[in-house]
C-alpha cells in the first residue's frame, strides 16, 4: 500500500503502524500549514488555512482505514472529531495563559473592544493573538493527536477478512514502507 493510498483512499484496511506512518504525515502537514499561515503574509496565511481544511479529508482516510480494520465504519471518524475539538478546546483554555500569557492578555483586551462595539480595533488584535499563541496550538495539536491516534492505533485488529477487505500483510494486500 503506497503513501497516497494511505492519506487519499478511503478504501480498505491498515494495521496500525501503516496508521501511525500516515498520521505523523499529516501532523507534520498540519504543523507546517499552521506555522505558515502565522508568519506568512496575508495571502499565504489565507491559502495555508484553507488547504489545512483540506486535510481533514486524509485524516477521514486514515482513521476510517483503521476503524475499517477493527471491523468499524469509517462514520466513527465524527467521534474522533468531536473528541479533537472537545480536547483541543481543553486543551487551549488550561495550556493558553501558562504557555502564552502575552496571547491570553491580548485575547481579553480583544473582547473588552468587541464588547464595546469597536469590532476593527479588535480584530486588528488577531494577527498578534495568532504568533503568540502559536506554541500553545502546536502542543495542543500534537497532544491531540498523539491521544486520539493512540486511541485509533489501539482498536483490535479483525484477523480475518471483513466487509472492507482483507488485513493489512496479507497475500492479498502490500505494506507500504
Amino acid at each position: 500500500m503506497t503513501l497516497g493510498s494511505v492519506l487519499f483512499s478511503p478504501n480498505g484496511r491498515i494495521g496500525s503502524r501503516t496508521f501511525w506512518r500516515g498520521l505523523i504525515v499529516l501532523l507534520m502537514a498540519v504543523i507546517v500549514l499552521q506555522v505558515a499561515s502565522v508568519y506568512a503574509g496575508q495571502i499565504v496565511g489565507g491559502l495555508a488555512g484553507v488547504v489545512s481544511l483540506g486535510l481533514v479529508y486524509p485524516y477521514l482516510c486514515v482513521f476510517g482505514k483503521r476503524l475499517h480494520d477493527a471491523g468499524k465504519s469509517a462514520w466513527w471518524f465524527l467521534l474522533f472529531l468531536l473528541g479533537y475539538f472537545i480536547l483541543s478546546g481543553v486543551l487551549q483554555m488550561v495550556l493558553l495563559p501558562v504557555l502564552s500569557p502575552m496571547a491570553a492578555d491580548l485575547n481579553d483586551e480583544m473582547a473588552m473592544l468587541m464588547e464595546q462595539g469597536q469590532l476593527a480595533e479588535a480584530f486588528a488584535y488577531a494577527p498578534d493573538i495568532a504568533r503568540e499563541s502559536l506554541f500553545t496550538s502546536l502542543i495542543s495539536l500534537i497532544a491531540c493527536n498523539a491521544v486520539l491516534g493512540f486511541l485509533a492505533a489501539r482498536l483490535k485488529s479483525d484477523p480475518d477478512p471483513n466487509q472492507y477487505g482483507p488485513p493489512e500483510g496479507s497475500s492479498a494486500s502490500t505494506s507500504f514502507d
